[in-house]
Parts: structure tokens; C-alpha cells; sequence
């Protein structure tokens, strides 16, 4: 079912092709946008995740966000669909479990210029051409609100919620709001994969760890933090700006003593 409101609109959705980035483009295509999607995985791989049967109304730019090329050749394609560009979801990013000691130096520059980078040269292209009333929207973390081990990714999400607020401050006068979403626990294969030195049995280890520190005792659907980012674009959210919407399941808000409940018996587990 199609909302006119989101009908002849073009949209921008970074590290789409898969995970929370696939839902929100879903959600856009279901509700008849244009949609066009940066994402640096092979278009023939089978991990794709988007509906690629509305071929009219999608576009896909193959490439790092952190390269302006990249972002030349998608406001190329944003102008070829002769569609307004109403919305970006700076939604790209890496992981590295790693911690202050253990990242080298090239590991840190590259993850902070996807995760970062990208999301500043992203804002820095769009907002020139994007139409007065349009939405931007940073995807942090709850690792972007508190302590989290690993170094270059929650520098990179605490540094992300405070471009929101520069962005923000700047693009108010156009009536283009700026916020952010930090997600918690979300069930996706960037979490669930080994990663950085990690084998299978420690990312299940660190995935039941994120569960059991969330009050909902589940990690989320991606659509579900999809339909947060698809508010934030929209026209519900139009008095908001500079914000951080937290989708967590509790996770920072009750998290420690949910867990600390439920270990001595005062707090039932979700069931």
C-alpha cells in the first residue's frame, strides 16, 4: 500500500544491500519511492537482500562511501530519475571488535572513514540538491552512548550523533531535519559473523551477551529499526531535529539492572 506523501520522492540509502539497510529500502520501494543504494557488494552476489523486481524505481551505485566519487556518481543517478531528492540514511558501516591497544593504525583510519567519513562527505553532497523540508538520518549505536571496548567503532558513533547536531544547526534555515538513530541489539549477519580474530563460538558469545543485557531479552528485526528511520524521514517526525532516537529494546536504559534482576531472581526474563 502506497502513501502519496513518499510517491515520486527519491531516496538515499547507504550500505543497502543487505541487513537494516536492505529493510529500509524494502520500505521504501514498498511504499513507491525511488530509491537509490550505495553499496560496495558485487550486484551478482546472492546476499542481496532488496527488492530487485521494482527496477524501475531503483538505482544502485557500486562503491565505498568514503570516496567522493561515490557520491558523484549517485547525485548523477539522483538527477537521471527527475524525481525530488527528499532523504539520506547514512546506514553504511563496519565493525572491529578491537580495543584501544589492539587496533593498528590502519584499522582505525579505514573503519572511521566508512563509518565517519562517509557519512560527512554523504550529507556534504546531498544538501546542495536536496529539497527544502527533506530529512537526513545518521544510523549510530547504543556503542555511540556509552563505553563499548571496541575503540575505533564507538569513536566513530559517538563522533556520528555529534555531525548530526552540526548538520542540524547548519541545514535548519531549509527546514532539512538531521537525527539520529542508535540502534541496540539488532539481529543482523555484521553482528552474528566472526569478526576481527573472533571465531563462530565467541560471536555467538558476544551476540547472547548484547541479549542478555537488554530488557526484551531479543535482539531486533531489522525492519523493525527500519520503521524507526522511515518515521524519521516522514512527515510525523517534522519538529524533529538534532536528535537521538534510541531502539534498543532497554538495552541502555534498564539494561545493567534488568540483567542484575533477572540473576537474583527479582525481574522476570521476557518470554
Amino acid at each position: 500500500m502506497t502513501n502519496r506523501y513518499w510517491e515520486n520522492k527519491t531516496f538515499i540509502i547507504t550500505g543497502g544491500a543487505r541487513g537494516q539497510g536492505a529493510a529500509e529500502v524494502n520500505r521504501l520501494l514498498a511504499l513507491g519511492s525511488n530509491v537509490i543504494v550505495i553499496d560496495p557488494l558485487p550486484q551478482d552476489s546472492p546476499d542481496w537482500a532488496i527488492d530487485r523486481t521494482k527496477s524501475d524505481n531503483l538505482r544502485i551505485v557500486a562503491g565505498s562511501v568514503a570516496n567522493e566519487e561515490t557520491w558523484l556518481a549517485t547525485i548523477e543517478q539522483m538527477k537521471a530519475l527527475e524525481a525530488p531528492l527528499a532523504g539520506l540514511v547514512n546506514n553504511a558501516g563496519i565493525t572491529l571488535r578491537k580495543t584501544v591497544t589492539e587496533t593498528a593504525l590502519p584499522e582505525w583510519e579505514r573503519l572511521l572513514s566508512v563509518n565517519l567519513t562517509g557519512a560527512f562527505l554523504g550529507i556534504r553532497a546531498v544538501a546542495p540538491v536536496m529539497s527544502d523540508g527533506g530529512a537526513i538520518v545518521n544510523v549510530s549505536s547504543t556503542a555511540g552512548l556509552t563505553g563499548y571496548f571496541s575503540a575505533a567503532y564507538t569513536a566513530s558513533k559517538w563522533a556520528l550523533r555529534g555531525l548530526t547536531k552540526a548538520a542540524a544547526i547548519e541545514l535548519a534555515a531549509r527546514r532539512i531535519r538531521v537525527n539520529t538513530v542508535c540502534p541496540g541489539l539488532i539481529d543482523t549477519p555484521m553482528i552474528n559473523r566472526p569478526n576481527a580474530g573472533y571465531n563462530i563460538d565467541q560471536a555467538r558469545a558476544f551476540y547472547e551477551g548484547n541479549r542478555s543485557m537488554t530488557p526484551l531479552s531479543r535482539g531486533a528485526d531489522p525492519d523493525e529499526v527500519a520503521g524507526t528511520v522511515i518515521f524519521l524521514l516522514g512527515p510525523d517526525s517534522s519538529f524533529m531535529t538534532g536528535s537521538d532516537l534510541v531502539v534498543d529494546g532497554g538495552m541502555i536504559g534498564g539494561g545493567i539492572y534488568s540483567y542484575i534482576g533477572r540473576s537474583v531472581g527479582t525481574v522476570q526474563e521476557c518470554g
